[in-house]
């Protein structure tokens, strides 16, 4: 993979009129789990053995920015549809985009005194199948 600006790693949230950019997100990451699976018996001589299979796979999402507007909010609390999981895409330049249906997991907004914008935090899990084209 060549090297991109970290700008260039954007989450998007589609509502299925086509995916528009999270408002405000100044920060974002992307984490591919992969659970393992251990298979060690009494004869591996207490040296660890795993099965040469994933477990469970699952991608965490987070991002952090100022709040421009109110829809990672008003997901994070099920307003609208009432519908808890929601399409997400995650473009990094000269990789490729990930898109698939993720749970939000928490959501902040958090204010400081002073001259400063109200901020948020944001994370995602993904649930079933994440594509990657």
């Amino acid at each position: 993979m060549a090297a991109a600006a970290g700008r260039k790693l954007r989450i998007k949230y589609d509502d299925g009129g086509g995916a528009d950019v999270i408002a405000g997100a100044q920060t974002g990451s992307l984490t591919i789990n992969n659970e393992m699976i251990d298979i060690t018996d009494k004869d591996d001589l207490g040296i660890r053995t795993l099965l040469d299979d994933i477990g469970v796979t699952s991608i965490a999402l987070s991002c952090d920015g100022v709040t421009k507007d109110d829809i990672l909010a008003g997901l994070a609390r099920g307003v609208g549809d009432g519908t808890s999981l929601n399409d997400f895409e995650i473009d990094i330049a000269s990789l490729g985009t990930y898109s698939g249906s993720f749970f939000i997991t928490s959501y902040a907004d958090s204010g400081a005194e002073g001259a400063e914008a109200i901020t948020f935090t944001c994370s995602f899990e993904s649930s079933g199948a994440v594509t990657f084209a």
